[in-house]
């Protein structure tokens, strides 16, 4: 009776460790950053204004760190296993100031909340952030919108949406990564050289 109770029991246990163990490496989660690297540009006419940049919002399904992808249109997954450090908004708003500050066109830039009265402010909002295996290779889809504010008197300036469509090196989350990466510098070149050309 023992006998057969212990081999039960033996049996049990090494079920158990056969569902667990398999389990254990998936949920090891792959994590992202969300960089990008802008080579410096000089402007001839560097103004005296500063610049304030306020926290990227972001848009319904795109405020979570979860990496984003579709297969089909309208239909929004999310990987299992592959997340981005933190949510690509609030990545977003430290790449937006360095830009702005390695640009050169404002005399300082600054990140809210900040004690420093500004002339210019500038909102932005992260519209998308996606892979998109609907096509081969895969494209990553980058959108944001951006709204240059006057901070004394609160009178919206210009608005304008940018976007990035960047083919993914490998079709997954890593690749995934590495296309959003070159689709923000170069949603960011594009972001400072209308900031410079509007407060000008």
């Amino acid at each position: 009776m023992w006998k057969w109770v212990s081999g039960i029991s033996l049996i049990g246990l090494v079920l158990l460790a056969a569902c667990v163990g398999p389990q254990s490496k998936q949920a090891d989660t792959a994590t992202y950053l969300l960089s990008a690297t802008l080579p410096a540009k000089s402007v001839s006419a560097k103004s005296a204004l500063t610049l304030l940049v306020t926290p990227t919002r972001a848009h319904p399904g795109f405020d979570t760190p979860r990496m984003a992808y579709v297969r089909e249109a309208n239909r929004i997954e999310y990987y299992a296993y592959h997340r981005w450090v933190e949510t690509p908004a609030r990545m977003l708003t430290p790449l937006i100031a360095q830009a702005l500050e390695s640009g050169g066109a404002f005399g300082a830039v600054v990140q809210s909340p900040a004690s420093v009265r500004a002339n210019l402010r500038l909102d932005t909002e992260l519209v998308s952030l996606m892979q998109d295996f609907t096509q081969q290779p895969s494209r990553v889809r980058l959108a944001v919108r951006a709204q240059l504010v006057d901070a004394g008197s609160g009178m919206v300036i210009a608005t304008r949406t940018f976007e990035a469509q960047t083919s993914a090196p490998v079709e997954a989350a890593q690749g995934g990564a590495a296309a959003a990466n070159r689709a923000t510098a170069e949603i960011l070149s594009k972001l400072n050289d209308w900031c410079a050309a509007v407060a000008k």
